[in-house]
């Protein structure tokens, strides 16, 4: 099976200020989006992770595009999004996991919130807090169960097992 890992770039991070030799054309979501999607395209990987997605670009436009392709995918915001109003929740970013449906069934998908994990396993360590709190990291995990399409192309004699399950965390 091929992976494929990508940062999107969320819009609100695609500046002038933070990239200021790029053309200004160049940073705008509606001429990267289409590159970003030919880019995916290309690799035709079977399991695709993307970090910095918005929420609305999930759901307007890679869950829809990449269901045309045979994918399905799970997303998480970041955390902050939990605190605001359904009209800015939109912007916040996160992960994303999508999965060709005819290789793989989600069995569960878990959200891994980074700052809530140092809180319960600092131990007093304020350099951990300090370290970890203010950034709003997260992680997203998902179980997939192999179909039996999974193993097409495979270089083994004989597969390990078609019903194997897959442990992804991005």
């Amino acid at each position: 099976m091929t992976v494929m890992c990508y940062n999107v770039l969320c819009d609100k991070y695609a500046t002038r200020q933070m990239y200021g030799y790029c053309p200004s054309w160049a940073l705008e979501w509606d001429y990267r989006k289409k590159a970003i999607l030919a880019e995916i395209r290309h690799y035709t990987a079977d399991i695709i992770s993307l970090q910095e997605v918005e929420t609305d670009q999930f759901f307007k436009f890679f869950l829809p595009e990449l269901k045309r392709d045979g994918y399905d995918g799970i997303f998480s915001p970041k955390s902050r999004a939990k605190t605001m109003s359904e009209s800015e929740r939109k912007y916040v970013d996160g992960c994303a996991i999508f999965f060709r449906t005819s290789k793989f069934t989600l069995i569960k998908e878990h959200l891994v919130e980074f700052n809530q994990l140092a809180m319960a396993n600092s131990e007093g360590s304020d350099d951990m807090l300090n370290r970890v709190m203010p950034k709003d990291n997260i992680g997203l995990a998902a179980l997939l169960k192999t179909k039996e399409a999974a193993w097409e192309n495979c270089y083994a004699q004989e597969p390990m097992g078609f019903d194997q399950p897959v442990d992804l965390l991005f």
